[in-house]
């Protein structure tokens, strides 16, 4: 890989796009919306505090990040989390950290990325008179399509591919914000503070926190920048600095625009906000009510949210490659996977293999869900987006969890430990792993979500701390150097 090839803007780019804060906004706010009002059958007006379920999030979330941030001012290498943590917490628990990051790479690669388009595509089309042909199968070789597209965009290397993400990204954040701003003051006598309130969710403390854990994931992209610390210029100040950009443009994004859509529907609608015929809500509103520009607003967005799934799939696929090059750089995998080309440092063979089980990963999921379980394509491509969504979360929880644990056992170790330093190392990502552990426990309690991906995501993290077991009898020299490079 090319070193001191990428600036600051770039890390916040590649942050910002793998979190693709349009299609989070289109898909994840209704979706909360209507987990509401399925759920807690007795606040029928509980869709109108997401605002402050998404603002409660953040704040979990950026507590979250506080580990990355602290080691990512001291390590910088294409490992990321398994590099902190086999640095706290020894090279056993980074290997879990780094099959556990990359089975998440993948499944957010597949499940949000590719899956999301697709599903996006198959909901969207025919409500705007364009029909699908052969939909049973044609989604099959777009998918193909569209994974070419994407690891073509990473083989001609990062510079070039982060140049494109960042003027998307620039373009797709300053429009969401700027239509957002412009609905509240098109709406001035609904702009009102109760959506930053518990009453619409009755004050009932248990709900609001059911929904402040699922809706974490709608900022999973903050730590975004780690893996491409390497080729980032001074990435001791600049990936710290992605970080917290990162936090407050899509906390600024995210939330400007779930107020815009509430009380744009308005309080005395909402329960109807994400369910049925209004499963998409903000594309309701972008073709109604910015008068005569409605038009071509809406179709701005259409090709702003296709295109958010496009660039996060992109970021998400440059960091899988650059975390499978350094575990094989380092022993770890096979030394075929840290092959890469001479002209512009890319992972080639990390990008092709990624590429391969992608592709037999939605394909045959999709056509699980279609063929197996009796679903129409639309049906099948939105449960397969969710449920390998869901798969993830749980292992995804797994690395922030090491993560804290480990910040605690390598700050003792290169600093001194005075009160301040066990409250910002010992502390803060405590009450993380806390919030963590109680998302996981929280998503069977309540039923949140597809209670069998959860049990699944188990099923693979048993696998994966097997796998370490075996590695680490068997093939303990394989371990050796695990998270050893950093610049």
């Amino acid at each position: 890989m090319v070193v001191n090839q990428l600036g600051l803007r770039h890390a916040i780019s590649q942050a910002v796009a793998l979190n693709a804060p349009a299609g989070t906004i289109v898909l994840y706010i209704a979706g909360t919306a209507a987990l509401i009002t399925d759920t807690f059958v007795t606040h029928q007006e509980g869709a109108y505090a997401i605002p402050l379920i998404l603002l409660l999030s953040l704040v979990i979330y950026a507590l979250m990040s506080y580990s990355m941030y602290a080691f990512s001012r001291r390590l910088s290498s294409a490992g990321g989390y398994y590099t902190f943590v086999s640095r706290g917490l020894g090279t056993s628990a980074g290997f879990v950290t780094a099959l556990s990051y990359i089975t998440y790479e993948v499944l957010s690669f597949t499940g949000f990325g590719i899956l999301g388009f697709l599903g996006f595509g198959y909901a969207i089309l025919p409500s705007i008179g364009i029909s699908i042909p052969d939909p049973d199968i044609i989604w099959m070789p777009i998918a193909v399509v569209f994974i070419g597209l994407v690891s073509l965009l990473i083989y001609l290397g990062i510079k070039p591919s982060l140049r494109f993400v960042t003027y998307t990204m620039f373009i797709e954040v300053s429009f969401l914000i700027t239509t957002s701003i412009a609905l509240i003051i098109m709406h001035p006598a609904r702009a009102n503070l109760a959506p930053f309130t518990p009453s619409p969710m009755g004050n009932d403390p248990y709900a609001i926190f059911a929904m402040m854990i699922y809706a974490i994931g709608a900022f999973v992209g903050i730590g975004g920048s780690i893996p491409i610390a390497e080729e980032t210029k001074k990435p001791k100040r600049n990936v710290p600095l992605a970080i917290v950009a990162t936090i407050a443009i899509l906390g600024v994004t995210i939330i400007l625009a779930s107020y815009a859509q509430v009380i744009t529907w308005g309080a005395q609608n909402i329960s109807t906000f994400g369910i049925g015929s209004n499963a998409y809500p903000l594309l309701t509103i972008y073709r109604t009510d910015f008068g005569f520009a409605s038009s071509i607003v809406f179709w701005i967005l259409i090709v702003i949210v296709l295109n958010s799934f496009f660039t996060a799939t992109v970021s998400l696929g440059t960091n899988a490659t650059r975390v499978l090059f350094s575990m094989s750089r380092e022993g770890a995998l096979p030394s075929f996977l840290s092959e890469i080309n001479r002209n512009n440092g890319t992972p080639t063979m990390s990008m092709i293999t990624l590429a391969l089980i992608s592709m037999a990963i939605v394909i045959g999921v999709g056509a699980g869900f279609e063929f197996i379980a009796k679903m129409s394509p639309l049906n099948a491509l939105l449960s397969s987006s969710i449920f390998l969504l869901i798969l993830e979360s749980p292992i995804t929880y797994i690395v922030h969890i090491l993560t804290n644990t480990s910040l605690y056992r390598y700050m003792k170790k290169h600093t001194r430990m005075n009160f301040m330093n066990t409250i910002r190392y010992l502390l803060i990502p405590s009450a993380s792993t806390a919030t963590l552990v109680v998302a996981i426990v929280a998503s069977i309690y309540f039923n949140l979500f597809y209670v069998d991906a959860v049990y699944a995501s188990f099923a693979l993290i048993a696998v994966i701390i097997v796998s370490t077991v075996i590695m680490r009898f068997k093939f303990k020299e394989r371990l050796e150097y695990l998270g050893d490079f950093s610049l």
